[in-house]
């Protein structure tokens, strides 16, 4: 029995995307059934959350479905921090559990740090940063810090892992050496998972300076080269694939159909 799981990013919840039903009849074709979970992280509840969090919560499903539903292979689907949380989990999963998952599919692979800088200004980000790795050192990192978007709670240790160089969410981010995007996505390429990373080439959350094309080749190379990841660019499309219209059916469910069968 083959499942996968489905993981939006910041803010999400079910139905994350607006192609999730469309890849759930793609998963099905495959022989697939496709699962939504809602964990603590989903909505506005990462911003007192951690991918650690959200890595022990997504084996405890992965579990789950081997003990009652007989699950014998799983793949791992990620949209925006989902990716970054797929990452945490292959990287911290019990090799029992890691072993069962097949496919990586990361779709909107981005830097939350880089993302940060479309909007606002530097000296306010950093001196928020500065403010957030004071709190931490003095042991106050669970406390909130901000209203993000006017809204989500957000503690010193979050807001200082999504804007801060090299913390736990800063995975995907142009400035790293390969070096150091191999130590973030290395792991990657051990077992017998296939990873596709899928950038869209018109991704709001990309800054300009940013070449999509060669840092989606270093992804690759990162992760164990050819033999073990590839990358998917899909021209003119949105961070959600929200836009052009019907971009996730032309591009996204067929490269999830080849993985999947």
């Amino acid at each position: 029995t083959s499942f996968a799981i489905y993981l939006g990013g910041l803010t999400d919840g079910l139905l994350a995307c607006a192609y999730v039903p469309g890849l759930a009849s793609c998963a099905e074709s495959a022989g697939w059934a496709l699962v939504q979970p809602i964990i603590s992280s989903s909505y506005a509840g990462y911003g007192t959350g951690s991918l650690d969090r959200d890595a022990e919560e997504l084996g405890v499903l992965l579990r789950y479905l081997v003990r009652e539903r007989g699950a014998t292979s799983f793949a791992l689907i990620g949209h925006s921090t989902g990716c970054q949380d797929i990452v945490q989990f292959m990287k911290v999963a019990d090799d029992d559990v890691r072993a069962l998952v097949r496919v990586a599919v990361l779709q909107a692979p981005v830097s939350d740090r880089e993302a940060a800088t479309l909007e606002g200004s530097a000296a306010d980000r950093a001196a928020m940063l500065k403010k957030a790795e004071a709190m931490i050192k003095d042991g106050r990192g669970d406390e909130i810090i901000t209203l993000q978007y006017g809204f989500v709670p957000l503690s010193a240790s979050r807001f200082a892992s999504l804007t801060g160089r090299g913390g736990p969410d800063d995975v995907f981010s142009s400035d790293f050496t390969d070096a150091e995007l191999g130590e973030k996505l290395g792991h990657l390429g051990g077992g017998n998972c296939r990873t596709l990373f899928v950038h869209s080439l018109a991704d709001e959350y990309v800054p300009p300076h940013v070449d999509v094309p060669a840092l989606a080749a270093r992804f690759v190379a990162a992760a164990g080269g050819p033999a073990t990841a590839e990358a998917l660019l899909v021209p003119e499309a949105s961070h959600s694939l929200a836009t052009p219209p019907d971009v996730a059916a032309e591009h996204l469910f067929p490269a999830v159909d080849r993985l999947l069968r």
